[in-house]
């Protein structure tokens, strides 16, 4: 399988999988004693953010990643309306909130950090924080940009992110090097700023110090975890080439990647994949689609006499339900 640090999260309502501030916490605790030692998976607990998890409980997330080590995984600053509220309801931005309430740590991991100021910056340098940038998802979301460049001067442990699929679709990290080195060159009007090494730098070993990893990962180097991608140079769209970093972040594609290593074991190899079966993963894919799609179907306006629906597209095989 896939190494991944993975949060159980714990929220101030009801969800499914915990409907009380006191089963999330008592599930998290099993959850990371259970995982705590397993070679791939580093348990962590996730309050959602600021907003939805109450100063008592943010503070208790704090004292049980000091009694367990776990790492912290939470949403930051992504929206400006979130640090509106926060502004209006604490009295201070949400990272200065965080700070002063003793949340903020070398377990923390913040996702998102788009909105926010120099002082922020120096706070999560001060604290050791992780900070993940999704551009592709604060694109499509109209959450704004995140000052990248300003972090990664203040040497802020800054890695890449795609966040989840119902925001970014594709899950590429080669679409998201691609993306952060040419959105932060337009949003600055500089196009030194984010260079393709830096890029590059932000998916490998800038994301394993953003995950507090950067002993075992992030890296090939003698007594680190054996995490490698052997990546086909020779297609057409890559051909000639010149840089190597400029080749890797601006044209090469997923679909590039031939052998995955992950923990020494081939996991991929000549774009098949060896631990797990791709047909069977599609049809249960399918399988959930139509099971959401009828859930949902009553919710959704009836089209107009001789139209298709709103968000429907015609395929080669039929009707696909697709939305933006």
């Amino acid at each position: 399988g896939m190494r991944g640090v993975l949060g159980e999260t714990v929220i101030d309502f009801p969800v499914a999988d915990n409907k009380t501030w006191a089963e999330a916490m008592r599930y998290t605790e099993t959850y990371v004693a259970k995982w705590r030692k397993h070679p791939l998976i580093t348990p962590a607990i996730a309050p959602h953010a600021p907003y939805t998890v109450s100063e008592a409980h943010l503070k208790e997330v704090r004292a049980f990643s000091d009694r367990t080590g776990a790492t912290v995984v939470i949403h930051v600053s992504e929206t400006r309306k979130e640090v509106e509220d926060i502004s209006k309801q604490k009295g201070a931005r949400p990272v200065e909130y965080l700070a002063a309430l003793g949340f903020l740590s070398t377990r923390t991991i913040a996702a998102h950090t788009v909105h926010i100021t120099e002082k922020e910056i120096g706070l999560l340098k001060e604290f050791g924080v992780g900070s993940v940038h999704n551009p592709q998802s604060n694109m499509k979301l109209a959450s704004g940009v995140a000052p990248v460049p300003q972090m990664m001067k203040a040497g802020v442990a800054l890695g890449l992110g795609t966040d989840g699929a119902a925001s970014n679709n594709d899950l590429s990290m080669w679409e998201e090097m691609d993306t952060a080195a040419k959105l932060h060159k337009l949003n600055s009007n500089d196009p030194r700023v984010v260079t393709a090494e830096e890029a590059l730098m932000l998916a490998t070993s800038g994301g394993a110090r953003a995950l507090h990893l950067e002993k075992e990962i992030g890296s090939l180097e003698t007594g680190k975890r054996a995490d490698l991608v052997i990546v086909d140079l020779d297609a057409l769209h890559q051909t000639p080439r010149y840089s190597i970093y400029s080749h890797l972040v601006y044209a090469t594609k997923s679909s590039d990647v031939r052998t995955v290593v992950i923990e020494g074991r081939v996991v991929m190899r000549d774009r098949r994949l060896l631990t797990l079966d791709e047909e069977l993963i599609k049809k249960k894919a399918r399988a959930l689609r139509e099971r959401i799609s009828r859930s949902i179907a009553f919710a959704r306006p009836r089209p107009r006499r001789g139209l298709p629906p709103s968000g429907f597209v015609i395929a080669a095989r039929g009707v696909d339900t697709m939305r933006d």
